[in-house]
């Protein structure tokens, strides 16, 4: 039944409206003054809110604001205010503070039923438009993650090179990427495409595929600029261009070619001192095909403990809520601070505090290459974006493992996302015989996550399911802890090893809950031995698996899938 919250200091009145409403199938709750309708809707959670605007403690205007505020993101509550004042400028105040609709006391059921009907169809649209949405977030994202593992796959990862990459909006149309070319030489680009956004990101996938193909194969920085620009000049629209900065650096580190398309100045940085500036040398990519880029690369001396700062038009045109520039004299007095210690992480505060932590119009993309023996050295690790609810996929590999690939899901994108059929195609990708072993490894995967974010993240209690009643109770509350989630990670890790024909995959997921008592679950009846509701699930992946192994404090939890070849 629908619950309608009827808020009115005079209790006739509230009476009335509570038989009328009651007639037509609402179950209602009464409050008497607009703090009391608060904490009246957080308890009962309504679909439909009848609210007087004269009350004493707090107004229906005050009360109203503070409703809309609590459920703007989350669901449509229409407020629907009864009131005897018909002053235009106070009714016209009740729609203002986020009211639906007014109703002239005293009140007319035929009107009372007009405005019910009328706000319900509103709801109606409202759900639809928001699970509209809501899907086409999920897709958003799914989008994204494909994307940038896309992109970032097989770079250079280095612990010298340090990168501030913050989007405007969820797709970027900055990237920055980084390989090692068959010589020894490492080839650095970040570059800017016109606007942000999706449509900005659309020549990034092509543009990756030719920087990272080419290099591979040992060609120049020169041909690799002419190849990008050929292909985006055939495929981007009229109109969209891609400004890049590239940077090759010799691993004797004596000197780096340096060329500059349509962005500011990469800047060259001794110890608190710019050494030079390098400017843009031509216009950015696809304004005109066939282009030599090889006189445009110019050679800069460097040496051990010089810095190369690469950044996109993001940083220095950032404005803040009086309209002024972040301007490069201002990036460039940062650089030469005796109290700068890391470029990406001065910079982003500097900006986060130039901007007085407002939304950035532009992307935001700044690296800094620390010229450095590690330089060339492999971490395993990829550039991320930087944000309070950011993704992290890195493919790695080592002397050990045969491959390893990670993944970290935080924030909203828990809510969001679901990692199991990502996982699974890429265990598929990693391995071509695995076929027969997909229904077992969903199963071991699935139980697994499902455990730390249930118990880790949104500390369900497994003892709801005791009954058969408790799993709806148990569900309902899963879903509401779900929409509320704005904090929390999980990290998966997977791993295979191939030893004389016998493949092992180490499985580790780890959360950032406060873990649980997992010898509780271990030692409970096994499922042959009497009706379990919970706790099954890692009874049967300690079943399928070679080793399942609980770590203190129970946040994390490793286990190794073994299989024959053969078999």
């Amino acid at each position: 039944m629908k619950k309608a919250l009827v808020v009115d200091d005079n209790k006739i009145n509230r009476h009335l409206l509570n038989v009328l409403l009651k007639r037509n199938g609402y179950e209602v709750v009464e409050a008497e003054n607009g703090l009391q309708a608060v904490e009246k809707f957080i308890e009962h959670e309504p679909f439909i809110v009848f609210m007087d605007l004269m009350m004493p403690v707090m107004d229906g205007i005050e009360s109203c604001k503070r409703i809309k505020a609590l459920c703007e993101q989350t669901a449509f509550v229409p407020i629907i205010f009864v009131t005897a004042v018909s002053d235009d400028v106070k009714l016209s105040e009740c729609i203002d503070s986020g009211g639906d609709d007014f109703i002239v006391k005293p009140v007319d059921l035929r009107i009372l039923l007009a405005r019910i009907k009328s706000v319900e169809r509103l709801s109606i649209l409202y759900s639809r438009y928001h699970a509209m949405v809501a899907s086409t977030q999920r897709d958003q994202e799914v989008a994204k993650m494909v994307f940038n593992q896309a992109i970032l796959a097989d770079s250079h990862h280095s612990g010298e090179i340090k990168t501030l990459l913050k989007s405007a909006e969820m797709f970027s149309g900055d990237i920055f990427l980084s390989a090692m070319a068959p010589s020894g030489e490492l080839h650095v680009m970040l570059a800017d495409f016109t606007g942000h956004g999706l449509k900005a990101a659309i020549g990034a996938l092509p543009a990756s595929n030719v920087f990272k193909a080419m290099i591979a194969k040992g060609f120049t920085g020169d041909k690799i600029l002419a190849e990008m620009n050929n292909k985006l000049k055939q495929i981007l629209p009229i109109g969209m261009f891609m400004a890049v900065q590239y940077v090759i650096i010799r691993k004797e580190l004596d000197y780096a070619l340096i060329c500059s398309c349509g962005m500011p100045d990469v800047i060259i940085k001794g110890t608190h001192k710019i050494k030079q500036k390098i400017a843009s040398a031509i216009y950015p990519l696809s304004v005109t095909a066939n282009i030599d880029y090889k006189p445009l690369f110019e050679k800069v001396p460097i040496r051990i403990g010089d810095s190369i700062i690469m950044f996109s038009d993001g940083v220095i045109e950032a404005t803040n809520p009086q309209k002024e520039l972040f301007g490069q004299p201002r990036l460039e007095a940062l650089l030469e601070s005796d109290s700068h210690h890391d470029v990406t992480v001065d910079t982003g505060e500097a900006l986060m505090q130039f901007c007085e932590g407002g939304k950035t119009e532009d992307d935001i993309s700044l690296a800094e290459i620390i010229c450095a023996d590690g330089l060339f050295e492999q971490t395993g690790k990829t550039a991320t974006t930087t944000s309070e609810k950011s993704k992290t996929i890195e493919i790695q590999t080592s002397d050990q493992w045969a491959w390893h690939y990670q993944l970290t899901l935080a924030g909203t994108e828990l809510t969001n996302q679901d990692p199991i059929p990502l996982l699974i195609t890429q265990l598929k990708n990693m391995e071509k015989k695995l076929e027969d072993h997909l229904q077992p490894l969903y199963t071991i995967l699935t139980e697994l996550y499902v455990n730390s974010l249930d118990h880790g993240i949104l500390k369900l209690d497994s003892t709801l399911k005791s009954t058969p009643e408790g799993f709806g109770n148990y569900f309902n509350e899963r879903e509401k802890r779900l929409a509320t989630l704005a904090t929390g990670n999980i990290s998966f890790s997977l791993k295979g090893f191939r030893k004389d024909k016998q493949l092992k995959i180490k499985i580790t997921i780890v959360d950032s809950g406060d873990g649980f008592d997992i010898s509780k679950v271990l030692n409970k009846p096994r499922l042959t031995e009497g009706l379990v509701l919970y706790g099954r699930g890692i009874i049967l992946v300690n079943d399928l698996c070679q080793s399942l192994v609980y770590s203190e404090p129970g946040n994390k939890v490793e286990v190794v899938y073994t299989w024959n070849e053969e078999n």
